[in-house]
């Protein structure tokens, strides 16, 4: 079986010649080191760029939490100011119209 397969090898080597044969080589090696760096590079990168995406989203709904309690603190802010600006007016409109 080595022997035929070898054999089939060099039959390749001959028809096709010493350049195919290099190319070969290169692409199996190109092969066998894209396979190595799929476990040991590209999948860590993925899970933790996977990771780093869930933290964004989980900081991002946080921000839009305390974006919406902003909002209603300024409400009550702005509906207290302007109770209080109504009394401020009512009450100098009641000074004016004594001073008269």
């Amino acid at each position: 079986m080595m022997d035929e397969a070898r054999g089939h090898l060099l039959a390749l080597l001959e028809r096709f010649g010493v350049p195919v044969a290099i190319l070969a080589v290169i692409l199996w090696f190109a092969r066998e080191a894209a396979i190595s760096l799929h476990s040991t590079v590209l999948v860590p990168v993925v899970q933790s760029h996977a990771e780093f995406l869930d933290s964004t989203r989980e900081t991002l709904r946080e921000i839009g939490r305390s974006q919406e309690q902003q909002a209603a603190t300024m409400q009550e802010l702005c509906e207290g100011q302007q109770e209080i600006r109504h009394a401020l007016n009512t009450g100098w409109e009641r000074g004016v119209k004594g001073a008269n």
